[in-house]
């Protein structure tokens, strides 16, 4: 019996697709190693991001709570012959100072916020342990996506806000040193100039973003808010850990925005100082009420007694510094009636001739 054999060599066809299928495997397996290669733990940078902008925050925080509320604002000098102001004038003072006081609160609190967040976003870098990353961009925007966006939107805010107070307290300064028309105009287009580059140049970074078109919050710093408000709505509404402390926070934000144009819009320019309400002044007979009998006071409530009293201490000093001033000007007329009585009696009386 012959037999035969059946081993036959690879044909070329065969030979190719076994290269084919080792150089598809290498290739992915170079892919993957280069993957792992270039994930980090960029969690030390991303902390080191966040500390750059918690201190510049703290740093102007203590700037506007020295400017808005340990400083006096500016106030235009008393009317003199040489220098009258118009009542118009200061109304729109005193409508600025109201201004100030606000624009002032809503700067400070801004920029504790970035404080507040950024500290604990580095607190949490440090604590836990995060996922490698490509970037610190791509971790970042993985897990720490709302902490970054808010602590450059309201840093960017505060900034903005402290740039309006300086610029009201500026325009006052120069009313009252009698500034002309011109050097006001030059100082308000100055901090227009300024405010519309510190916009720009927030534009570019969020446009620049991380580096590509997809790592990126979108092109002006408008897309930025967009997306801080649009997180933070998530978040607080997320059905699996809600927060109502910051849903709360977002509806009292809105709330005082709409009570803030409101005034700016209807409030009239009559002074805040002009604007008396009876309710607030006291009345003419507050000492009389007060000591009438028990019957009376009864239908009165707590604080309608209390006001009635200060009402009363109001006056009694009043009435004090009232015999003062006259009693100073009683002294000096005396004073003047009795110089002027020497002045008469010490006449020269040697020139008198005596004929007999």
């Amino acid at each position: 019996m012959q037999l035969h054999n059946y081993h036959r060599r690879p044909s070329a066809a065969n030979h190719q697709s076994t290269y084919t299928s080792s150089s598809k495997l290498h290739v992915v397996t170079s892919m993957m190693m280069s993957t792992e290669t270039s994930l980090a733990d960029y969690a030390p940078a991303a902390a080191s991001l966040f500390n750059n902008m918690k201190l510049p925050a703290a740093v102007v925080t203590a700037g506007m709570i020295s400017l808005g509320f340990a400083t006096r604002f500016p106030e235009l000098p008393r009317d003199t012959l040489d220098k009258v102001y118009p009542q118009s004038i200061r109304a729109r003072c005193a409508k600025l100072e109201r201004l100030h006081v606000v624009l002032g609160l809503l700067s400070v609190t801004s920029e504790l916020i970035v404080v507040l967040w950024a500290a604990v976003a580095v607190n949490q870098l440090t604590e836990r342990v995060y996922e490698p990353a490509s970037s610190v961009w791509d971790l970042i925007h993985r897990d720490c996506d709302l902490a970054w966006s808010a602590v450059n939107s309201h840093y960017i805010l505060g900034i903005i806000g402290f740039t309006g107070m300086l610029w009201l307290r500026a325009y006052v300064m120069l009313l009252a040193a009698s500034a002309s028309k011109s050097l006001v105009n030059a100082a308000s287009t100055g901090t227009a100039a300024a405010t519309c580059l510190m916009v720009s140049i927030v534009n570019r970074g969020v446009e620049s973003g991380g580096g590509t078109t997809v790592d990126r919050y979108g092109n002006t710093i408008l897309d930025l808010f967009t997306h801080y408000a649009a997180l933070l709505l998530k978040v607080a509404t997320d059905e699996a850990s809600p927060g109502p402390l910051q849903l709360s926070a977002i509806v009292l934000e809105i709330a005082s925005l709409c009570f803030m144009f409101h005034v700016l819009m209807t409030e009239s320019d009559a002074s805040f100082e002009e604007q008396v309400s009876e309710e607030d002044s006291c009345p003419i007979d507050a000492y009389e009420v007060l000591m009438s009998d028990d019957t009376e006071l009864s239908k009165l409530t707590k604080i309608e007694v209390e006001k009635l009293r200060t009402c009363v201490d109001l006056g009694e000093e009043e009435e004090k510094r009232q015999r003062i001033r006259e009693w100073v000007l009683d002294e000096d007329l005396d004073g003047e009636r009795d110089m002027q009585r020497e002045e008469d009696d010490s006449g020269d009386y040697a020139s008198v001739n005596v004929s007999v």
